[in-house]
């Protein structure tokens, strides 16, 4: 009989390390998962969760090198790179937990630099202190990179959700690094490389889908007195487009946002021009979701026709106005309630 430990019989044969944090991380990401879901159901619109900040980002990266780039980056190189960072460590050897640390260390000074010194600190005390048990340090390294892998994501979301769901969020990605770095120390960084792979490309290819579905076409409305061109955009960004505010008196006016955002600056003029006080007289419905859209408008006529102007975008179906009359005292108090309806996905 074979006692060699190192054959592949015996390998298979040996115990798995750390078998609870695979179904602890498993259990994590469906709890986070169903949460989530359970938020998204209560409030539409903030299924996304993603900051605006990193959307921007985003849509900017693919208005300047294609959707496909991106998409590629973000569902294979992304995820590579991320796992040689946070769970090279996971074989047990020295020079892999050294460069390990190292590169977290790098990688957390793009949140501050007072992390990244956290990181070399506690990452030397780990690899100093447990040197004579590989188990207790492969343990410790486990907890630590799957913290570092979350807050290095925290980032990605909206913190106007709400404490709750960026906590949530944040459990979530410690629940994947729990996971991955099952996979890497009971077999190799090849195994956490392939899920993380698998995990961002689902991502992806949402995206790839819902990118593929806006439509390029132009909403233009022409009349005598202006011409408005509303045509969808991905992102709110200057370097694509410098905006004009829109009460500038020149003849032609640039402006980016829903177009709900767009009559209600419309409204307003109209309502200070005829010495009314907007604040008295509308009510604001905002509409912040993706995708916002660029509006060209030129006028050719004096004075300018605002109420023609938010009369055509409500019968184009860009936007739904909802005039309700209320009586206080002697006085009759009209609001308008003006939400954007024109939604290219």
């Amino acid at each position: 009989m074979d006692t060699n430990e190192n054959t592949p019989a015996a390998s298979a044969r040996k115990p798995r390390l750390f078998r609870w944090a695979l179904w602890g991380g498993l259990g994590i990401i469906v709890i986070c998962f169903a949460i989530m879901v359970v938020n998204a159901y209560i409030n539409p619109s903030s299924a996304d969760g993603m900051s605006g900040s990193l959307m921007d980002a985003i849509y900017l990266s693919i208005y300047q090198f294609g959707i496909w780039p991106i998409m590629i980056y973000m569902g294979f190189i992304g995820p590579i790179i991320e796992e040689v960072t946070c769970r090279l460590w996971g074989n047990g050897k020295l020079w892999t937990g050294i460069t390990s640390i190292a590169l977290m260390t790098f990688s957390c000074y793009s949140i501050g630099w007072w992390l990244s010194l956290l990181t070399v600190l506690c990452g030397v005390a780990i690899l100093v202190f447990f040197r004579g048990d590989k188990t207790k340090r492969l343990f410790v390294l486990m907890l630590f990179s799957s913290i570092l892998f979350a807050v290095g994501h925290e980032g990605n979301y909206d913190e106007n959700e709400g404490w709750l769901m960026w906590l949530v969020a944040l459990f979530d990605k410690f629940g994947f690094g729990l996971v991955a770095s099952y996979l890497v120390i009971n077999h190799n960084i090849l195994w956490s490389m392939g899920l993380h792979i698998l995990h961002n490309s689902v991502i992806a290819l949402m995206y790839v889908m819902s990118f593929g579905q806006v439509s390029n076409s132009v909403v233009t409305i022409d009349n005598e007195n202006f011409h408005l061109e509303v045509q969808p955009v991905l992102v709110h960004n200057d370097s694509i487009r410098q905006d004009k505010s829109f009460f500038n008196d020149a003849d032609t006016n640039y402006y980016f946002g829903s177009t709900a955002n767009f009559a209600h600056q419309a409204m307003i003029y109209e309502a200070w021009q005829n010495g009314a006080d907007p604040n008295d007289s509308l009510n604001f419905v905002p509409d912040s979701n993706y995708p916002k859209c660029s509006f060209t408008l030129v006028y050719k006529t004096q004075p300018f026709d605002h109420h023609g102007l938010i009369v055509a975008m409500e019968k184009e179906g860009l936007i739904k106005i909802d005039t309700t009359t209320t009586c206080i005292g002697n006085n009759r108090k009209t609001m308008l309630n003006i939400k954007s309806t024109y939604d290219p996905l």
